[in-house]
C-alpha cells in the first residue's frame, strides 16, 4: 500500500511538472524555447523509477492535462513529447549506451513527426511539405524580379534561380531528417544531465574529441561524388533526389567529423575551451573546408601526426 501511495504521489508531482512546463513553453515566449527540451522529462524521471505500464498510464494523464492547457490540437505534441520521455526513460533504465539512446529516440522522433505529417494530411487536409514549397515558389520569384531589376540576363537569371531552388526542394527529405536527430540531441542532453544531477545512473558518450566515422564512410561518400559526376543526372528525377540527399548527409557528417578533429587540435595545444566558440563558427563559415577536414582526418587519421608532432 505504501508503494502504491508513492507511485501516485510520484506520478502526481510529474503530472504537475509536465503541465508547468507545457504552460511556460506555449505562454512564455522567450523561456518557451528553454522549457520545450524539459517537456519529456517528467515522463523520463517516472520511467526511471517505475515500471512500462505505470509510466504509459501516466503519460495519458499528460494528454488529459494538455487538453485543459492548450486544447485539443496539441494533444498529438504532448503524445510526441511523452513518447520520447519515455524512449529516453526505458532505454537507460535498460542499461543501453547513450549513443543507443540517443538514436532510439531519434528514431522515436522521427516516426512520430511522420505519423503527425500523415495525419495532417489525411484528417485535416493540410500539407505542410506543399505549403513549404509553395513558400519557396514565392522566394524564388521574389528573387528573380530581384535580379533581374539590375540588369542581368533574364534568362540567365530565370536558370540560375530555377536550378537553386530546385536543389533546395530537392534536399527537403534530408534538412527533415538531420533536423529531428539535432532535436533528439537537444532532447537527450539536458534531460540526462537532470537525471545524472539527480543521482540516477546515466550513460555517457566517449568524448567528442575521439570521435572518429568508419573508414567506409569515405569510400562510400566518393563514389556517391564519382556517380554524381560522371552521370550528370538530371534535375527532378528519382536518382537526383537520392544522390542530393545522400550527398548532404554525408556533408554533414564529415563537417562533424572535422570539428572534433578542429576541438582535438585545440585541446592538444591546450588552449582554453572557450577558444572552441570563435572556432565553431569559423567553421561554420568555412564549412566545405571543414567538411575536407574531417575526410581527410578520417582517410589518413590526422590526429595520430598531430599527436606525434607535440610528443615530439
Amino acid at each position: 500500500m505504501q508503494d502504491q501511495a508513492r507511485r501516485i504521489t510520484y506520478g502526481a508531482m510529474m503530472i504537475a511538472l509536465f503541465a508547468l512546463l507545457l504552460a511556460f513553453t506555449m505562454y512564455v515566449p522567450l523561456l518557451g524555447a528553454l522549457t520545450l527540451l524539459f517537456i519529456p522529462l517528467p515522463i523520463t524521471l517516472y520511467r526511471l523509477r517505475y515500471d512500462r505500464l505505470s509510466t504509459l498510464l501516466v503519460a495519458a494523464c499528460t494528454w488529459l492535462i494538455t487538453l485543459l492547457i492548450g486544447g485539443l490540437l496539441s494533444i498529438p505534441s504532448a503524445i510526441v513529447l511523452s513518447a520520447v520521455g519515455f524512449v529516453i526513460g526505458d532505454t537507460v533504465r535498460t542499461g543501453k549506451s547513450k549513443l543507443y539512446v540517443f538514436m532510439a529516440t531519434g528514431l522515436t522522433l522521427l516516426v512520430s513527426l511522420s505519423l503527425l505529417y500523415l495525419g495532417s494530411v489525411w484528417f485535416f487536409k493540410m500539407n505542410p511539405i506543399e505549403q513549404l514549397l509553395q513558400q519557396f515558389q514565392s522566394i524564388q520569384e521574389e528573387a528573380l524580379v530581384m535580379l533581374t531589376g539590375m540588369g542581368n540576363s533574364t534568362r540567365d537569371i530565370e536558370k540560375m534561380v530555377a536550378e537553386a531552388f530546385t536543389y533546395y526542394q530537392t534536399i527537403v527529405p534530408s534538412l527533415f531528417i538531420l533536423s529531428v536527430f539535432i532535436a533528439a540531441y537537444l532532447f537527450v542532453m539536458p534531460i540526462l544531465a537532470v537525471a545524472a544531477r539527480l543521482r540516477f545512473e546515466v550513460p555517457k558518450f566517449a568524448s567528442f574529441l575521439t570521435m572518429r566515422l568508419p573508414f567506409a564512410t569515405v569510400v562510400v561518400y566518393m563514389v556517391l561524388l564519382l556517380i554524381s559526376i560522371l552521370s550528370q543526372t538530371e534535375q527532378g528525377t528519382t536518382l537526383y533526389l537520392m544522390e542530393a540527399n545522400a550527398i548532404l548527409i554525408f556533408r554533414f557528417l564529415f563537417f562533424i567529423q572535422g570539428l572534433a578533429l578542429i576541438y582535438f587540435a585545440l585541446h592538444t595545444m591546450k588552449l582554453p575551451g572557450i577558444v572552441n566558440v570563435p572556432a565553431t563558427l569559423l567553421a561554420m563559415f568555412l564549412s566545405p573546408f571543414t567538411v575536407m577536414l574531417g575526410v581527410i582526418d578520417i582517410a589518413i587519421n590526422v590526429r595520430a601526426w598531430i599527436g606525434k608532432d607535440k610528443r615530439g
